[in-house]
């Protein structure tokens, strides 16, 4: 076979299907850009679950803070305790509102307790609900009774009559014996705190009567008692006379005997 002849052979032929040794495959490009996509879709998804999660360790934390505070009466550690339970909390947040009330109850800002305790109130479930609206009653009460020491009348029926309603509208398994929701006695709370309430606002209610028509006017003569009472009057007098001379007498005689036992203390 001559040169020619060699020349004139076609080379080898590539198989088919396969690339060119220059050109870079493209499949492992694709994956990596649809996991960096998913990965960035994913990043907030992934944040908000490790911040559920850590709040939701850091809770039981928090609580026990503010029951530590509340039980050694510190006020302000109290109602710190309670504002950290409520920052992110989607979970139980009455919980917090009860906390800060609890501690402004022990500050005596009993207003304020009053607000937040009206909040808890409006986010715990019914099945909780009995100790938080003790918390409100007893709050009102404090309020009222405020009212009347500074003489104000009207707000002090107006809590009073607020406080009122708060136990008539307890759901009935507050006063179920062996209830959860009457675990602590939360029943008889409101009993009694109702019979205060309703004898607190009719002694407020007399004693703004007996403020407005119980006053002499000025000038007034107050009407001379009649002469039976008078009579009565003088012989009370002497005889009264005549004992503190008889007990003048035995005065001076206990004085000059002499005293034959000593006394034991």
């Amino acid at each position: 076979m001559n040169a020619s002849s060699l020349a004139a052979q076609p080379g080898p032929v590539a198989p088919s299907g396969t690339a060119s040794s220059g050109t870079a495959p493209s499949g492992a490009g694709d994956a990596r850009q649809r996991r960096k996509k998913l990965l960035l879709w994913s990043a907030p998804a992934i944040l908000v679950a490790a911040v559920v999660a850590l709040k939701l360790l850091s809770l039981p934390l928090a609580a026990g803070q503010a029951g530590a505070a509340y039980g050694s009466s510190n006020a302000d550690g109290t109602v710190h305790a309670g504002q950290a339970m409520g920052v992110l909390n989607l979970v139980e947040r009455y919980k917090s509102h009860f906390a800060v009330g609890d501690g402004y109850v022990l500050r005596g800002d009993f207003e304020r307790a009053r607000k937040e305790f009206a909040t808890a109130l409006e986010l715990v479930p019914a099945k909780d609900s009995c100790k938080v609206r003790v918390n409100l009653v007893l709050s009102l009460e404090k309020l009222g009774e405020e009212g009347q020491k500074a003489g104000d009348t009207a707000s002090a029926l107006e809590f009073f009559a607020q406080g009122s309603a708060t136990v008539e509208q307890a759901p009935r398994d507050c006063f179920t014996p062996d209830s959860a929701n009457n675990s602590d006695g939360e029943g008889d709370a409101l009993r009694d705190a109702a019979q205060r309430l309703e004898e607190k606002a009719s002694a407020s209610q007399d004693g703004g009567q007996d403020g407005e028509g119980g006053e002499s006017e000025p000038g007034q003569d107050t009407p001379a008692p009649p002469a039976s009472k008078l009579d009565k009057l003088k012989e009370s007098g002497q005889k009264a006379q005549q004992e503190r001379s008889k007990g003048q007498k035995l005065d001076e005689l206990l004085e000059e005997e002499p005293e034959q036992h000593p006394k034991p203390w």
